[in-house]
């Protein structure tokens, strides 16, 4: 090998590569019963099927996991909160990721279709949208309701105290809006 071969990391993958081509590949091998690794490639690479130049080679490799979507539009991956299509809520999705990237966009499919890709949720914004699910209390009632109608004001309590006499201590008390001794 020659000194400039060792000058970067181009120069040795030039030179490696060479010698993996030109000769490793062109040399008998013993465990391939005396058959050069090309000869035995070559043998053999029929049924191999190459990718078109239009394919997305990353896409190939991509994880997959059901979900179902929640009421605000939102999937739970892996620790983070997505937001998908608002025509999937309540439906179960396939989400196709790449694990090394856990806050990347997101490929969404239901029903044999893709849809628009989800994206890490904006919670600012979220808490804005406006849902045709209202959620209920436990009494039952619907907790947005009251943001939706008019205030109400608080009823008058039918007897005012002073601090004086929860702590005890005597003094004049309100009752009805009259001081009572």
């Amino acid at each position: 090998m020659r000194p400039e071969d060792l000058k970067s990391l181009e120069a040795l993958n030039r030179r490696l590569w060479a010698y993996v081509e030109g000769e490793y590949h062109q040399a008998p091998h013993r465990g391939l019963d005396g058959q050069t690794p090309l000869d035995a490639w070559a043998a053999r690479a029929g049924g191999v099927e190459y990718v078109g130049a239009r394919a997305d080679i990353e896409d190939l490799f991509l994880f997959e996991e059901r979900r179902r979507v929640a009421r605000d539009r939102t999937v739970s991956l892996h620790g983070v909160v997505f937001e998908v299509d608002a025509n999937l809520v309540g439906k179960s999705v396939i989400l196709r990721f790449d694990p090394e990237r856990p806050r990347a966009a997101v490929q969404v499919f239901a029903d044999g279709k893709r849809f628009p890709d989800a994206s890490p949720v904006d919670t600012t914004a979220n808490c804005f949208v406006r849902r045709n699910n209202a959620p209920v209390s436990l009494d039952g009632t619907r907790t947005c309701d009251a943001a939706r109608t008019e205030p109400q004001p608080m009823p008058a309590p039918a007897a005012q105290l002073r601090l004086a006499e929860l702590v005890g201590k005597p003094g004049p008390s309100v009752v009805d809006g009259k001081e009572v001794h």
